[in-house]
């Protein structure tokens, strides 16, 4: 993954010293630049106690090294379900550090741990607390099916900001959605990243040398000539949006921008595939034509009727976009509950305030 690197040149000692800290304050997120808030860098305690593969302790398969907090399974085959077990530790002195004083007894917190998947193009957060959060140890288990990732896979501990903050003289973050806190990460390494292939794990390809992929304008194309397994393709021949999408990091300008390109590519294709699996789904039965397409349901039926069970809700799916009559607000449901998926309004925001702040 790419990261920022800043040259030192024939500078003198002190002035290395004041330029690496400058690198820090550009690289690093919104709360550790300028801003008044308090951010608690690698303060969450995160252990991985197990890890499984298909339900049996790893043993020596892989190449595990626990003090890096990395895991390969480049050269293991076979393999359908990886589970890591574990704990996640916020305590009172981190709390104190990121929550004004009148919150410390309800912190307006929320735990999370987020998975993130860039060559799927996938992002997940798993909730361990809801608000307000209490300084405690956390467990979760997590599962990494083998089909539905590719490539390098970080999972990364975040305490957020659940709610506003009240007026007052404080240096702790207002808005919701701050991050306030993470913990190291751990890298999971799943196989090389040249293969390729699967839904929503992109093939990377220069448009302009095929005739079935648009002109290369585009950045990205959801391909449906196979509608048994759609594919998604991301054009070479824009390197830095490609530099971008695959970088790993977790604070700084480039992985606010990875996430906004993120939240634009996943709206765009989620919102054909839903599109797509209502055209192919029987309207009188409600089955689907492709076992894909019963993820995509999974996903969305409920945010599109809420008040349906699930067949009659992929049903009455079907039906509407197939009247003329209820398509528009269909299309339009459909961009709702996308859009629910993921927060473009706060990443595009949290990118702006990047870029002024770097010129600043």
């Amino acid at each position: 993954m790419a990261v920022l690197d800043n040259e030192l040149d024939d500078k003198s000692e002190d002035e290395s010293e004041d330029e690496s800290e400058d690198e820090q304050l550009q690289t690093g997120s919104l709360v550790t630049q300028s801003l008044p808030h308090s951010y608690a860098r690698d303060a969450l305690d995160f252990t991985v106690e197990t890890i499984q593969l298909d339900g049996a302790d790893l043993g020596d398969r892989g190449e595990l090294d626990e003090s890096a907090r990395y895991l390969s399974l480049v050269d293991e085959a076979g393999w359908t379900t990886l589970t890591l077990e574990g704990t996640i530790t916020l305590d009172m002195e981190t709390v104190k550090e990121v929550f004004s004083t009148t919150e410390w007894d309800a912190p307006s917190g929320r735990l999370a741990l987020v998975k993130t998947n860039p060559l799927a193009i996938s992002r997940d957060r798993t909730i361990l607390s809801d608000p307000p959060v209490e300084p405690d140890t956390y467990s979760f288990s997590i599962d990494i099916h083998r089909d539905d990732h590719r490539g390098t896979v970080v999972l990364e501990p975040h305490l957020v900001r659940a709610s506003e903050r009240g007026p007052g003289a404080s240096n702790c973050a207002s808005k919701v959605g701050s991050r306030l806190a993470n913990g190291i990460s751990w890298t999971l390494e799943l196989d090389e990243r040249t293969d390729g292939g699967g839904l929503l794990m992109p093939i990377i390809e220069d448009f302009s040398d095929t005739d079935r992929l648009p002109d290369d304008q585009h950045i990205h194309h959801l391909s449906l000539d196979e509608p048994r397994n759609p594919q998604l393709y991301l054009n070479r021949e824009h390197p830095q949006v490609v530099k971008v999408l695959e970088n790993s990091g977790s604070t700084g300008g480039p992985p606010r921008l990875r996430d906004v390109l993120y939240d634009y590519i996943e709206h765009s294709v989620w919102t054909q595939l839903l599109i797509q699996t209502a055209r192919d789904t029987d309207p009188d039965t409600g089955e689907t034509q492709y076992s894909w397409q019963d993820d995509v349901l999974d996903l969305f039926l409920d945010d599109l009727y809420p008040d349906h069970e699930e067949e009659d809700a992929a049903i009455q799916f079907a039906t509407d976009v197939r009247s003329i009559e209820d398509l528009p607000a269909l299309v339009q449901n459909v961009e709702h509950a996308v859009h629910q998926r993921y927060d473009i309004p706060s990443d595009t925001t949290k990118l702006i305030e990047e870029a002024i702040q770097n010129d600043n």
